[in-house]
C-alpha cells in the first residue's frame, strides 16, 4: 500500500486525538501525563545512581572483633626505684599538711605525640588518678587557640584572634617556648587570648624583654588587677659599659679652623602620586626571632587571692608585640591532689625535647617541679632517613639525661610507641621492621638513663596488632591513632601498672 502525504497526516492527527482521549479518562491532561511520565523517568534514574552511590559510602562494616585477654606488661626498671618520688609524693598526699593555704599538689607533665596532644589518652590518666588521689585543677593549658584542633578535657582555649603561633614543628624555631612547645605573641592589642575552666588559682608564664610591663589580665570579662609579679631572669642582661670620656682636641679647645658653611638646598616640590584606596585591613607583622643572647625574663603573673570555686574565662592581653611570647596558663582548683599537664604536639618527635631554649626549659620545669614526668614518643621516629638503633639510642640517651638533670629529682617514665600498621602489605613489613630496631633503641636509652619503661606495643598485643585493634573497633582506620575507647584501654593498662608498682612501694618503702 502506496501511503500518500495526505494519508499520513490523517493518521498523525488521528493518533493524537487517539491520546488525548486517552489521556483524559485518566482524569490526567496530556501535558501533566507527558510531566508524570518525564519526572517518573527522572526520579527512577536518579534514584537508581543515588542509591548506587549511597551504597559505596554507607557500606557496612564489618562488626567490632573483641580482642583476646591480653597479658599485663609490667613496667620495666634497672637499679633502684626511678618512680621512687612520685610515689612518695602520692603518699604525702594521705598526709595532713600544716599549711591549710598551701595544700599539697602532685605534677605530672606528659610530654609527646598526638596520642597526647589529644588529651584523650592523658584525659583517661588525669581522671583515674585525680579520683583516686584528689582533684587539683585542669592544669596545663595554651589560650587563644594556637592550632584548629586543640583540645583538653577539663579546659577549652578560646578566641586567639591576632596571635601568632610559635612553636617546635611551627614558626622560626628560635626555641623561646613554653612546656607545651608552643608560645604565641599578640600582633593586635585589642584581640585576647582566653580560656575557660573551673578553677580558683592561675599562674600566667610569660617570655618578656626585662622591664616589660604590657600585659592585662582579665577575669570574666572584668579588669583584673589582684596580681602577684615574679620575674625571673633567664638570659641576664649584658653588665652596662663603663662611659668613655673623650680626649680634648684642638676643635673643642679652639684651636682648629672653623667648619665650612654648609650650602642651603632649595627644596623642590615633589609631584603628589594619586594612592588607590584600599580596604584597612591590619597586616600581620613579619615573624622576628628571638635576638640571639639578648636579656630574656619568666615573668610568672598569680591572683594575690583565690577566685571562687567554679568556671571562669580568663583573659590575656598584649601590647608588647615581638618582646612577649605568651608560654601558657596554669589553672588549679586550690584543694590538693594531682595536676596532670598534656605537652603534646601533633608531629613531635623525641629530638623536640631539645628544641627549647635550654636555660628557659630548664627555668621552667625547676619552676614547676613535677614528681613525675611521662615521655611518649616514637610514633614519628619510625622511618626516618638514615635510622641506625645505635646512632638513635645513644641520642636518645643524652636527651633523656638531660631532661633528667633539668628535672631535678623528678621520676621519669618513658612509653615506648604504640604498635603501627597499614592495609597495604609492603607498607605493613616496612613499618614493623622500622619499629622492631626502635623499641630495643629506646628502652635500652631509658634504662641507661635511669628512667623506667613501659613497653605499649608489648601490652596491645605484640607486633602486628594493630591490625585486630582496627577491627575491634578501637583503632582507626590510619592505623596509627585510636579510639575513645582505645585510648581509654591504653591508659587502664598503664594506670594499672603505675599502681601496682605504687602497691609494691607503699609495702617496702612506706613504714607501717
Amino acid at each position: 500500500m502506496v501511503v500518500t502525504r495526505q494519508t499520513f497526516w490523517r493518521w498523525y492527527v488521528g493518533g493524537i486525538a487517539a491520546w488525548f482521549a486517552l489521556a483524559s479518562s485518566f482524569g490526567l491532561s496530556p501535558t501533566r501525563a507527558a510531566d508524570s511520565a518525564a519526572t517518573s523517568t527522572t526520579n527512577k534514574t536518579s534514584h537508581t545512581r543515588s542509591t548506587k552511590k549511597t551504597s559505596r559510602r554507607t557500606r557496612p562494616r564489618s562488626k567490632p572483633v573483641p580482642l583476646d585477654a591480653l597479658d599485663p606488661v609490667p613496667i620495666e626498671t634497672r637499679e633502684g626505684n626511678p618512680l621512687g618520688t612520685f610515689f612518695q609524693a602520692l603518699a604525702n598526699l594521705a598526709t595532713p599538711s600544716a599549711d591549710a593555704s598551701a595544700p599539697p599538689v602532685v605534677r605530672i607533665i606528659h610530654f609527646g605525640d598526638s596520642h597526647v596532644a589529644s588529651d584523650y589518652w592523658a584525659g583517661v590518666l588525669r581522671e583515674k588518678l585525680q579520683e583516686r588521689f584528689g582533684d587539683a585543677g585542669p592544669g596545663f593549658v595554651l589560650p587563644g587557640r594556637p592550632w584548629n584542633s586543640i583540645r583538653y578535657a577539663d579546659a577549652e582555649s578560646l578566641d586567639g584572634k591576632g596571635w601568632r603561633t610559635d612553636g617546635l614543628r611551627v614558626g622560626e624555631n628560635d626555641g623561646v617556648v613554653g612546656l607545651g612547645g608552643m608560645s604565641t605573641e599578640s600582633f593586635r592589642e585589642t584581640e585576647p587570648a582566653s580560656a575557660l575552666a573551673s578553677f580558683s588559682q592561675f599562674d600566667i608564664f610569660a617570655a618578656t624583654s626585662p622591664a616589660s610591663n604590657c600585659l592585662q589580665v582579665q577575669v570574666d570579662e572584668a579588669d583584673f588587677h589582684d596580681l602577684t609579679s615574679d620575674t625571673q631572669p633567664v638570659i641576664p642582661s649584658p653588665p652596662a659599659p663603663s662611659p668613655v670620656v673623650p680626649e680634648p682636641s684642638s676643635k673643642s679647645l679652639g684651636g682648629g679652623a672653623a667648619d665650612p658653611p654648609v650650602p642651603m638646598v632649595q627644596p623642590t616640590a615633589a609631584k603628589r602620586k594619586k594612592k588607590k584606596r584600599r580596604k584597612a585591613t591590619p597586616p600581620e607583622p613579619p615573624f622576628k626571632p628571638w635576638p640571639a643572647d639578648s636579656p630574656l625574663d619568666l615573668l610568672d603573673l598569680t591572683n594575690s587571692a583565690p577566685l571562687a570555686t567554679g568556671p571562669h574565662r580568663i583573659s590575656v592581653r598584649s601590647s608588647c608585640g615581638s618582646t612577649a611570647r605568651l608560654l601558657g596558663l596554669e589553672l588549679y582548683s586550690g584543694a590538693k591532689g594531682v595536676l596532670y599537664d598534656t605537652d603534646g604536639v601533633n608531629g613531635a618527635r623525641l629530638a623536640d625535647l631539645e628544641k627549647p631554649l635550654p636555660a628557659l626549659r630548664k627555668t621552667l620545669l625547676q619552676k614547676s617541679h613535677p614528681a613525675l614526668i611521662i615521655v611518649s614518643y616514637g610514633t614519628n621516629d619510625i622511618g626516618m632517613k638514615g635510622f641506625t638503633s645505635s646512632e638513635y639510642e645513644e641520642k636518645a640517651f643524652q636527651i633523656l639525661s638531660k631532661l633528667k638533670e633539668d628535672a631535678g629529682d623528678a621520676s621519669i617514665l618513658v612509653t615506648g610507641p604504640t604498635d603501627r600498621g597499614s592495609p597495604r602489605k609492603k607498607t605493613r613489613a616496612l613499618i614493623q621492621a622500622g619499629q622492631s630496631a626502635l623499641q630495643p633503641a629506646l628502652r635500652k636509652a631509658a634504662l641507661r638513663a635511669g628512667c623506667a619503661y613501659w613497653d605499649q606495643q608489648a601490652a596491645m598485643g605484640g607486633p602486628g596488632v594493630m591490625t585486630r585493634w582496627v577491627r575491634a573497633g578501637l583503632a582507626n582506620y590510619d592505623y596509627v591513632h585510636f579510639s575513645g575507647l582505645g585510648y581509654k584501654k591504653l591508659a587502664d593498662m598503664l594506670y594499672d601498672q603505675l599502681m601496682a608498682e605504687y602497691s609494691k612501694f607503699q609495702k617496702t618503702e612506706i613504714p607501717q
